[in-house]
């Protein structure tokens, strides 16, 4: 089994339909009751485990039968709780005739340790974007940070959540893949994390957008509108559709997971006005990156 995770808006759902477009694997729609039905127990009930599963909101987007799950417990009144969320993910890839599966659910980027426990021969894969562009995205949805700074410490933080608990557990389970490179020379990427994970490349996985465009959600197709377009180059540049003061802002804040990723920063030394800026600005005020953004694209 295999976790992506990730920043939201870098990439996750792109990840997700491609290896769908795989004839062996399955990943399902955003989980999060992984972790949200968890109260501890590692050996749990059952049945009163899976009515809470068959009630929450995320499981029933799979459109999978709880009973479909049941029957891969056999007749126990008690399992690890892994083992039952196992049995969920398994029901699920069966159901598509598929016989490897994974999870896309982004905020699990905070929770790597405990999945590992869980799971423990589960692997995680971290999409990784440029956090300016990531801030550049946010303007284009309902949810999320609605200011530059705010943008970019949560990203920062996520980000550098991330790497620490993966990096922990060596890199026989834990990769990391650029956006960047992904969207630019899907290939050889595809072939690193098929190669990661146990499972043969299929040059089919690069036709995602004709193999697995079903596979989008109505919500998630909303807020990635290029999501079922084949393969391009970035297509947003935070050095030419974000203001200046804007980007110090940015790296005022989270210059340092910049820097430790690889990525340019035009500012390496951010005045003391973008620092105090930066600290004030992750308070929630009224006035939106979103609104701010939107005005720019106009």
């Amino acid at each position: 089994m295999f976790f992506i995770v990730g920043s939201a808006r870098s990439g996750t759902t792109l990840m997700r339909i491609v290896l769908n477009a795989h004839s062996e694997i399955a990943v399902p729609p955003e989980s999060r009751f992984v972790v949200e039905l968890y109260d501890g127990t590692d050996e749990v009930p059952v049945d009163e485990t899976l009515n809470a599963l068959a009630a929450h909101p995320r499981f029933k987007t799979w459109d999978l039968s709880i009973d479909a799950v049941r029957e891969r417990l056999g007749d126990r009144s008690r399992a690890g709780y892994g083992e039952v969320m196992t049995a969920a993910y398994r029901a699920y890839a069966e159901s598509r005739g598929k016989s490897r599966w994974g999870d896309k659910t982004p905020r699990y980027i905070e929770r790597i340790p405990l999945l590992a426990k869980l799971f423990p021969h589960a692997r995680f894969i971290q999409i990784v974007r440029d956090g300016r562009n990531v801030a550049l995205s946010y303007g284009d949805v309902p949810f999320g940070p609605k200011t530059v700074a705010r943008a970019a410490a949560l990203w920062a933080n996520r980000v550098a959540t991330g790497m620490a608990a993966g990096r922990a557990l060596g890199p026989q389970r834990y990769l990391e893949v650029l956006y960047e490179d992904l969207v630019t020379d899907p290939e050889p990427q595809l072939k690193g994390i098929c190669d990661f994970i146990g499972a043969p490349f299929e040059p089919e996985m690069l036709e995602y957008h004709h193999l697995s465009r079903e596979e989008v959600l109505g919500r998630a197709a909303r807020y990635n509108p290029r999501v079922t377009e084949k393969p391009i180059a970035e297509v947003r540049s935070w050095a030419e559709q974000m203001p200046a003061r804007e980007i110090e802002v940015f790296e005022a804040v989270a210059g340092d997971v910049l820097s430790q990723l690889g990525y340019p920063r035009r500012y390496p030394n951010p005045r003391p006005w973008a620092r105090a800026v930066g600290q004030v600005g992750r308070l929630p005020w009224p006035r939106g990156l979103r609104r701010s953004l939107a005005r720019r694209r106009r």
